[in-house]
């Protein structure tokens, strides 16, 4: 039945006397999970309301019968029948239903194939989160809608399509969410759709009276005429340019260009289209989370150097209070074993001596492990040492640590933290490498400390990027590598299985410079 003209009188009658009519939709989808997840979006919609839920192409035609919903959104991969072959049953039994498609496929194919058949809409599944209560509303008011990542692909079929069907594909044009312009060869617009005019804030007639060079910013205006003229040229078939729109509300709008051209069957150039995707949001987007990155790098750090700090008090109360009553006890029982000897004393007095020897040796060495005093009296160089001798000691492993005579100033924070990431990366030599030789390099290259851990250990496949680390599990690269960019340094990686691993970071040094705007 759909919004037909007598559901619309309904419809106006229910609002006159405060009943409220909402949009009726069938979800037809072949996975659980997914229509699970498409009704709890529909059901936050005020205007909206899933009347039935189908996983099959059979039932969909049938409910759609029996129900006779606004919409029907569904998958274009139907097990028993073809999208498109359910979308002209639905539409030969219900000529007003409105079909909303939704693929997981990029392809303009699956969107004309739709599109032909009578769907009103194709949205992609990743941007259905964002797009579908949109889509919904648009094709309940008889205009076709088509989703990010699918209107560029499906105009530049339109216009090879132009004269077959000029009402379809006009509809295409109009509806796309995208910015298209239609330029002559000299980059006037003769035709702009509704999303560039609203992007720039002008009426289509305006728009006539355009060049896109009138509306950049200066910055990229030239650019974007050289290119142009490449193309007229015959020296590009299209090109692509980044670029800040200056709309008449003033606001910079951050935009991508994809322009072509189009020539006649005789091979003659026509015109050109370019397409103009609104690149704010986007950029906006990308900002928030580098803002949240940084964020969460300084909160790490934060909380690492508190973790440290903390750390450094509990060794510091070990070393000057615990470690000196144990100190004076052993003395206290070093002169009374001398007053004990040659008495029945003189046995339980060494033996309560050896175990206050014992207790000294564990807070010593529970001391260094919370917070080595070398690292803070000495420096990176002697504590990296000292934890190679640790290392070689408890593990059986070779350990040679060297340093170059440049001097390599740091300041306490960034010390800490690089001597903590060094030590995790001997660590894991040692846990994960299986090493039996372990080296490290201290040197300085310009104005920057530069610290090289290498080992004979199993090595490993070297993760492509971040994504690829996180989804290995390598937690502690990739928390290593967000400490040294918050730092402002950097880590490399070189491993393969086998042949052992090589890690090098450079990390920014504490000039003088910096120091004299800090005092």
């Amino acid at each position: 039945m759909g919004l037909t003209p007598a559901n619309a009188a309904a419809g106006a009658k229910a609002a006159s006397q405060g009943i409220y009519m909402a949009i009726e939709i069938l979800l037809a989808d072949p996975h659980g999970m997914v229509r699970q997840g498409l009704y709890a979006l529909l059901a936050g919609e005020n205007d909206m309301e899933v009347v039935a839920e189908t996983e099959d192409g059979q039932t969909t035609v049938s409910l759609a019968r029996k129900l006779s919903p606004h919409v029907v959104v569904m998958d274009v991969t139907m097990p028993d029948v073809s999208s498109i072959e359910i979308t002209r049953r639905l539409l030969a039994n219900a000529p007003g239903v409105k079909i909303v498609a939704l693929s997981t496929h990029a392809d303009r194919r699956f969107a004309l194939d739709m599109l032909k058949a009578g769907a009103s809409a194709f949205l992609l599944k990743d941007c259905v989160f964002e797009e579908l209560a949109l889509a919904v509303r648009e094709v309940t008011a008889n205009r076709t809608y088509l989703g990010a990542g699918v209107s560029d692909l499906v105009i530049k079929e339109y216009i090879m399509a132009l004269r077959e069907s000029e009402a379809r594909s006009r509809a295409i044009f109009e509806g796309a969410t995208m910015g298209i312009a239609l330029l002559d060869l000299h980059g006037r617009l003769v035709e702009s759709n509704p999303a560039l005019q609203e992007m720039l804030g002008f009426s289509r007639e305006e728009m006539r009276n355009l060049s896109f060079p009138m509306v950049l910013h200066p910055d990229e205006a030239a650019a974007y005429e050289e290119l142009l003229q490449q193309l007229v040229e015959g020296l590009r078939t299209e090109f692509s340019l980044d670029g800040r729109l200056i709309p008449r509300h003033g606001h910079l709008v951050w935009a991508r260009f994809t322009v072509s051209l189009v020539k006649a069957h005789t091979g003659e150039t026509q015109f050109a289209v370019a397409m103009v995707e609104n690149l704010t949001p986007q950029r906006e987007a990308e900002e928030k989370i580098r803002s949240y990155q940084e964020q969460l790098r300084s909160l790490a750090s934060q909380l690492s150097l508190t973790e440290e700090r903390e750390r450094r008090i509990l060794a510091t109360e070990l070393h000057d209070h615990i470690g000196q009553i144990l100190a004076l006890t052993q003395i206290k029982l070093g002169g009374l074993r001398n007053k004990a000897k040659g008495t029945n004393l003189e046995a339980p007095v060494n033996e309560v001596r050896d175990l206050v020897e014992q207790v000294i040796k564990s807070t010593r060495s529970l001391t260094f492990e919370l917070s080595p005093p070398i690292l803070y009296d000495l420096g990176l160089e002697a504590a990296l040492e000292w934890f190679g001798e640790h290392l070689q000691e408890q593990h059986g492993l070779l350990v040679e640590v060297r340093s170059d005579a440049e001097s390599k100033p740091l300041n306490n924070e960034t010390r800490v933290l690089v001597f903590k990431v060094a030590r995790e990366l001997m660590l894991n030599s040692v846990k994960h490498g299986q090493a039996k030789n372990l080296r490290v390099v201290l040197g300085r290259a310009k104005h920057n400390l530069t610290i090289e851990v290498a080992d004979d250990g199993v090595g490993f496949t070297t993760p492509a990027s971040e994504a690829e680390i996180k989804k290995t599990g390598g937690f502690g690269l990739f928390s290593i590598r967000e400490r040294l960019q918050h730092l402002g340094g950097r880590l490399e990686v070189e491993s393969a299985p086998g042949q052992g691993t090589r890690i090098s970071l450079v990390i920014p040094l504490w000039e003088e410079d910096q120091k004299l705007q800090v005092s």
